[in-house]
């Protein structure tokens, strides 16, 4: 029987290792409808303690509270849907990633300091553009997601497992991965984003990363992955100037002045976690 992607991340998702996953699906359809009710959505937030606790705590931080928000019908109104898709991304970037990675040898800090420093750079390249940052932000820390389905994938295989071997930035550990199952991460990552009903914007450039970059929420995502792989891997690194170019970025002293605010911007959000 032929493995199809699909199935691999059904069998992930079926496996318990997202809990939230069900919840997260949910919320996600109703915004993905340009006419979702509010009312609806804030009536499901209160049966899921996870989803709400975050939504009210974002909505009374400092930078939405003009004044204490009381209920989730308010923080819902408060945020809107950029916000909350964010919010709903975090949320599930944090119920993924608390287990290491054997497949990797990774442990799970690892893999979050990844895609922090990942989120955080594709963030900012977004706001050298004027581009969408939120969404960048999300594709930035969603773009390793699919690590964790081909991690369980590996682990219900029979027989002596050999791990997954990092060869270089353009190509990471995607040679091992599609030797196991046919796939990448990249690819399962990208399905695991539309079974759960995320934007198919952020699920398309998570599964086109390692392709040359086209649009601009892809070219945030490749500097995202630069900076990531720059500060998380110790790797020899060649950029791609075009891309650095279009974002504003000529120098080496330019890019390494974007290097040190990511450091700085990701060490702060990590503290803070």
């Amino acid at each position: 029987m032929a493995l199809d992607a699909s199935a691999i991340v059904k069998t992930f998702l079926a496996s318990g290792s997202l809990p939230l996953s069900r919840s997260i699906s949910q919320v996600q359809t109703m915004l993905s409808k340009a006419d979702y009710d509010a009312a609806d959505l804030a009536e499901h937030l209160r049966v899921d303690p996870t989803l709400a606790a975050r939504v009210m705590s974002v909505a009374n931080s400092a930078f939405f509270s003009r004044s204490p928000c009381g209920s989730i019908d308010d923080a819902v109104n408060r945020l809107g849907t950029v916000q909350l898709t964010r919010i709903f991304a975090q949320v599930l970037a944090n119920a993924t990633m608390v287990n290491p990675l054997k497949a990797y040898g990774m442990q799970a800090d690892a893999i979050w300091r990844r895609s922090i420093v990942a989120a955080v750079g594709a963030e900012m390249a977004a706001r050298k553009k004027g581009a969408d940052r939120s969404a960048a932000y999300m594709v930035g820390l969603l773009h390793l997601v699919g690590m964790f389905v081909i991690n369980n994938f590996w682990s219900i295989q029979p027989g002596a497992r050999e791990k997954m071997n990092f060869i270089d930035f353009d190509t990471e550990w995607t040679q091992d991965e599609r030797k196991l199952c046919r796939f990448d991460h990249a690819s399962v990552g990208a399905e695991l984003m539309r079974q759960l009903a995320f934007p198919e914007t952020v699920a398309d450039v998570i599964g086109r990363q390692y392709r040359p970059p086209g649009e601009t929420l892809s070219g945030a995502l490749y500097i995202g992955r630069y900076v990531r792989s720059f500060m998380c891997d110790k790797v020899p690194l060649t950029p791609n100037q075009d891309v650095l170019r279009e974002f504003s970025i000529s120098t080496d002293g330019e890019l390494q002045t974007f290097i040190e605010d990511v450091r700085a911007e990701a060490l702060t959000l990590m503290q803070a976690a």
